[in-house]
């Protein structure tokens, strides 16, 4: 029975319709992402009291987490585990079990790393998926939760929670994105894994094959997460210059 069972789950894990880029399916993951962006945070800030947006903040978190448990939960079951491609060190899944720091212990530290990381690396996952099941298989729905449900959490967590970055966490971020590469290399080196694509570029098309033959898409990556990190803080420049109009029209 045992067997059975962990046979059935190891065929639905490996048994799928293929994903095709900008495909139906995609385009509708990608539109009910983005009205959830936009109006979830909104919605739960006006209608919502603190408590009650805190709950909803650590439903988000803790679905996005859960999502990266249960897809392991699944490859345990089915004997496909394997600590080469299923650890949580690629950007997403790290981020994806950090976040309930943000989302539910409300962790401003947290929030000044993964704010960069998940504007950046996540939204670059949602237009170019490294996806290979198509809908309705779970790791299509565990796929568009990881990724642009980070983009989700983050800006829930600064238009509800009132949370911001400065332009120092930029730097506290790349510090903390080369700290995660040095792991990634060293466990990489150690069983022979591919985390961070360092070894070679991933199978389906993303922006690293722009960026020239290993190993130099790697320094073009470094410099590629640098300038979006720069571009993700641009909207806070201008609402800075905003609110300091504001205080000169209306001094108090």
């Amino acid at each position: 029975m045992e067997s059975s069972f962990r046979e059935e789950i190891r065929l639905y894990m490996l048994q799928h319709e293929p994903f095709t880029q900008w495909s139906a399916s995609h385009m509708l993951a990608m539109g009910i992402s983005l009205l959830g962006i936009i109006f979830i945070p909104l919605l739960a800030k006006k209608h919502l009291n603190a408590i009650w947006q805190h709950r909803l903040g650590s439903l988000i978190g803790i679905c996005i987490a859960g999502a990266w448990i249960v897809w392991t939960l699944l490859e345990l079951s089915a004997g496909t585990f394997d600590v080469r491609r299923h650890l949580p060190l690629q950007l997403c899944r790290f981020s994806n079990l950090a976040i309930v720091m943000v989302l539910v212990w409300k962790r401003q530290w947290w929030y000044e790393i993964l704010y960069f990381w998940a504007l950046a690396a996540m939204f670059q996952a949602t237009l170019t998926p490294d996806l290979k099941e198509e809908f309705p298989h779970f790791m299509y729905f565990r796929y568009w939760i990881a990724h642009p449900g980070m983009i989700l959490a983050i800006v829930y967590a600064t238009v509800v929670y009132d949370m911001r970055p400065w332009p120092r966490h930029i730097l506290k971020a790349m510090v903390a994105l080369n700290v995660f590469l040095l792991v990634a290399i060293v466990v990489n080196l150690s069983i022979g894994a591919n985390y961070l694509f360092i070894c070679e570029k991933p199978p389906t098309a993303s922006l690293l094959d722009h960026l020239g033959p290993w190993p130099w898409y790697v320094l073009g990556a470094e410099m590629a997460a640098l300038a979006n990190f720069a571009v993700a803080y641009i909207p806070w420049i201008f609402l800075d210059k905003r609110k300091t109009l504001q205080q000169r029209r209306n001094p108090s």
